[in-house]
């Protein structure tokens, strides 16, 4: 089990789906979940987050964004599942959306059961998390390190400027599509700033990389966490969002 260190309402309870694996918990454990051997006694809340991470997202802004086009939304991106849904999450400051393609398995599960929940996308919870931060900076450039890949997401100002998801096998791959991006938006290299979601263990060698090109800091926490298990986005394992 992992054990947060950001304290949030006991009666939440989140349940992070990814593509083959779950993992539930709140602010206090975390650990792996199969629905196959689900029983009532997992669940002990009222509050239930499901948070879907199988795949990134696609952001429409909201004077573009039409219901009757999500299928068209996400197959530009890639080719959509047979067994999946698509769904859509509205921020909270109803500016922009998130379609994702998600599978439907917790849904039904907890349907079946009468239990409620909410379903959102790992995005809508970063963003929600990112918009009330202060931000000094002209742009200011989060980052979160997941597995195999990592989120690049940018405000300028305090208004929402940008977001991608890119594939990293290596630390070379990850700095080479940073650096991409900075150079697209011709941020002063001497003078930004990389803004970390959490300091993680495994991640160590990413933070050099990147502080070799600017000045590097971490939201969250500052000192090293070592996971207990395996989970592809550390961030949400230590930070209830």
């Amino acid at each position: 089990m992992q054990t947060r260190s950001k304290n949030n309402s006991p009666d939440t309870l989140e349940v992070h789906q990814f593509k083959s694996y779950f993992f539930i918990g709140n602010n206090n454990t975390f650990k792996l979940f199969n629905p196959k051997l689900y029983s009532k006694s997992d669940i002990k809340s009222n509050n239930i987050n499901i948070i879907h991470f199988e795949r990134p997202p696609v952001i429409i802004p909201k004077s573009l964004f039409k219901k009757d086009n999500l299928k068209k939304y996400v197959s530009t991106n890639y080719k959509i599942s047979k067994a999946s849904n698509i769904a859509y999450d509205e921020t909270n400051d109803k500016l922009i959306y998130i379609v994702y393609e998600r599978q439907n398995i917790l849904e039904s599960l907890f349907n079946k059961e009468n239990l409620e929940f909410r379903s959102i996308n790992y995005f809508t919870s970063l963003y929600e998390y990112l918009l009330p931060l202060k931000k000094k900076d002209d742009l200011s450039i989060y980052i979160n390190l997941q597995a195999n890949l990592f989120d690049l997401i940018i405000f300028k100002k305090n208004e929402f400027f940008y977001f991608n998801t890119f594939n990293k096998n290596n630390k070379e791959e990850f700095l080479y599509y940073l650096l991409y991006v900075l150079k697209n938006f011709e941020a002063d290299i001497n003078t930004s700033k990389i803004i970390f979601l959490g300091k993680f263990e495994e991640f160590k060698d990413y933070y050099e990389y990147a502080r070799s090109y600017a000045e590097v800091i971490f939201e969250e926490n500052n000192s090293e966490t070592k996971n207990t298990i395996k989970h592809e986005s550390p961030f949400f394992l230590n930070s209830l969002v």
